[in-house]
């Protein structure tokens, strides 16, 4: 997977850090954000995950109630 890096400076609770990676098994702050980041966003797919619309129907039906519910919103 090619990912898209940028370089910045932020201030961290070392404590969240420590605790994120202990659950996470990750060695290293960058390591550490990263995948805490990359798991908020697996939890968002989660959380609006529903077998009923994702699973049954047509691939089209599925992928249409894919793009309907992660469409960014219009303004």
């Amino acid at each position: 997977m090619l990912m898209h890096m940028t370089r910045t400076t932020v201030d961290i609770d070392q404590d969240a850090v420590d605790v994120a990676r202990a659950e996470l098994g990750t060695k290293g702050l960058s390591a550490t954000v990263n995948a805490a980041l990359r798991e908020i966003g697996r939890r968002r797919l989660l959380a609006g995950f529903d077998v009923t619309r994702d699973v049954d129907g047509t691939p089209q039906e599925v992928q249409a109630n894919r793009r309907e519910r992660f469409s960014e919103p219009s303004s």
